[in-house]
């Protein structure tokens, strides 16, 4: 399944705002569900592609795809490449990116991207992403 992501909407057919029970009918998956934090009030749900996160009135808040999933962002693939082109993709397009040692953030189009090596080794692959809606980060 092709995800692409439409900044504060979701990715593919997963939409923020989504139940736990929406998102699994569009899936056609029967997710494992952990908490992840333990002061969290909702299970998140972890799919094959992605684990969905969830706020009340329990819908989703984020969804983080890591693996194999097809995920993208203005056609770009966003999974298994180089941090670096992932990198210099959201410097041409959101001057106000958040980086890390880990990664970056980019709140112009709600999109995180994880890899653990980022700074260190550049072209470490990307793990995941996360797509998440405004004030997830405040």
């Amino acid at each position: 399944m092709e995800f692409d992501i439409k900044p504060y909407v979701g990715a593919g057919k997963i939409l923020l705002g989504m139940t736990s029970e929406k998102i699994r009918e569009v899936i056609a998956e029967e997710p494992d569900k952990f908490k992840k934090f333990n002061e969290d009030e909702y299970d998140s749900d972890m799919f094959k592609a992605f684990f969905a996160y969830y706020k009340k009135p329990g819908v989703c808040n984020a969804i983080e795809f890591y693996g194999e999933a097809n995920i993208t962002l203005n056609g770009k693939i966003m999974l298994g490449i180089p941090y670096a082109d992932i990198q210099a993709m959201f410097e041409e397009i959101d001057d106000s990116l958040e980086l890390d040692d880990a990664g970056l953030t980019s709140l112009k189009y709600g999109v995180g991207i994880y890899a653990s090596g980022a700074k260190k080794n550049p072209l470490d692959p990307v793990e995941s992403v996360i797509v998440f809606e405004k004030g997830y980060y405040d």
